[in-house]
């Protein structure tokens, strides 16, 4: 294992700044152990190698004349490839995009930038981050660290493959309907979903470049990393208002929470909601978590939200998601219904909240699964069941309701590959919620590499 790619980002934007390691050092480190494993994992599919280089080399001058970027300082990361990057291909996978070279930066992008962080590459994902599966028509199918067999879930699976084994320290990605949350449980990393309107997707494709922007609702952005420190520190430069985006949310300046220790707070957790079970190793595993916090002696209770009825929330998702991409199912009219709909949703879910500080559920019904045809049924304890709803049931209801979730990396099933967990808080507790999500840590264990990396 090569110890300087498997520190948290964090860790190596400390030691850079100690000089203790310079950022060429951790660039040359990273594109070795790219060189060595990506070839079997096609995580990265555009590599900014002269460009990291460089920028590596300018980081170190800086700080020899006792001048720092910003909190990533010469950190390198990695970009999903539905995000525009200035002279960088991007093409999110769609065949028309094969040869685009963006003239700007998408905003969030250009914050991590201004932080002093250095893009390694860009990230495999699906054909307009379409699907949950990670198989491009231009680059082919990403594999999961854990096992090159299995999918690394879609559509951030090559950043959360890239996360996981090392290839890069931080990945940005997107979240439409758990993408985000689906590759870091597949990959057994750490991921999170803001609230929503809280950070700007301006620059983010399947919005396709030059064209009208019909993208409001359901779709966040969010970092894949090693740590929920990490987590934190991304979502602070990232996040926050955007002239190109009215409806972004302001951030309240008393939000950072500081937690004292886990019995401050009370639990509400589920095996599963809506008509998709669980699968037995994913119930145990959150059964075994509820019973490690009940007996540190907190207030934990299971619980699903009452008169949530969650195939019509699964229904409005999917009436707001199908208008707002142009797929001609939905009307104006049923539109505007779904969205008054989601408000009553949302009401709900908060209503629900109020009693709980945060909500532990499953991220998807079962762990990885082989490479197969997107649309395949997925197994759960040996039924089947349809392939979006099957894998989508726990996550999309949060891209509807607009809540903030934390996936924390949690066990591992006999197949020995990662089970995670959704820390799901009120809309805009984020903060709140990444400390609490990171005190949950002592139980739920740290970040741990896949063999072989």
């Amino acid at each position: 294992m090569n110890n300087l790619v498997f520190l948290s980002a964090s860790q190596i934007a400390k030691l850079i700044r100690d000089c203790t390691v310079s950022s060429t050092e951790f660039i040359e480190a990273h594109f070795e152990h790219i060189a060595l494993h990506n070839p079997k994992l096609n995580a990265i599919i555009t590599l900014n190698q002269e460009n990291a280089y460089q920028r590596a080399k300018e980081a170190d001058e800086a700080l020899a004349r006792g001048e720092i970027w910003g909190p990533l300082h010469g950190v390198p990361i990695t970009i999903k490839d539905s995000f525009e990057t200035k002279g960088l291909r991007t093409t999110c996978s769609y065949e028309p995009l094969a040869n685009y070279v963006p003239t700007q930066d998408a905003t969030v992008v250009a914050r991590l930038r201004a932080a002093g962080a250095i893009i390694l590459g860009k990230t495999n994902t699906p054909k307009l981050t379409g699907d949950f599966q990670t198989n491009s028509p231009l680059f082919g199918k990403s594999n999961n660290p854990w096992n090159l067999e299995y999918t690394t879930g879609g559509s951030t699976g090559g950043g959360a493959a890239a996360v996981a084994a090392g290839l890069s320290s931080l990945e940005l990605g997107s979240d439409y309907g758990g993408s985000v949350r689906v590759p870091a449980h597949f990959c057994g990393v750490f991921g999170f979903k803001p609230t929503e309107h809280r950070v700007s997707t301006f620059g983010h494709i399947p919005e396709l470049p030059g064209k009208p922007k019909t993208i409001r609702y359901l779709q966040t952005v969010g970092p894949l990393a090693r740590s929920v420190e990490d987590l934190r520190l991304c979502l602070s430069l990232i996040q926050g208002l955007d002239p190109q985006q009215e409806w972004l949310l302001p951030i309240s300046k008393n939000e950072y929470h500081i937690v004292e220790n886990l019995k401050s707070y009370r639990y509400a957790w589920t095996v599963g909601f809506s008509i998709i079970p669980a699968s037995t190793e994913t119930k145990i595993s959150l059964e075994q978590l509820a019973l490690s916090l009940e007996n540190l002696g907190c207030c934990i209770e299971q619980h699903n939200p009452l008169n949530l009825d969650f195939n019509l929330a699964s229904k409005t998702y999917g009436e707001i998601f199908r208008f707002e991409l142009g797929i001609p199912t939905v009307n104006q009219q049923q539109y505007e219904n779904a969205l008054e709909q989601r408000k009553d949703i949302i009401a709900q879910m908060e209503s629900f909240l109020n009693n709980w500080d945060v909500w532990l559920c499953p991220v998807v019904p079962i762990p990885a699964f082989t490479h197969r045809r997107s649309g395949e049924d997925i197994e759960i304890d040996g039924k089947q069941f349809p392939y979006l709803r099957g894998i989508g049931a726990y996550t999309t209801i949060f891209n509807l309701a607009g809540n903030p979730v934390v996936v924390l990396p949690l066990s591992r099933s006999q197949q020995g590959l990662p089970i995670g967990v959704q820390v799901v808080g009120k809309r805009g507790s984020d903060m709140k919620l990444l400390s609490i999500a990171e005190k949950l840590t002592q139980i739920t264990g740290t970040f741990q590499a896949p063999p072989g990396y």
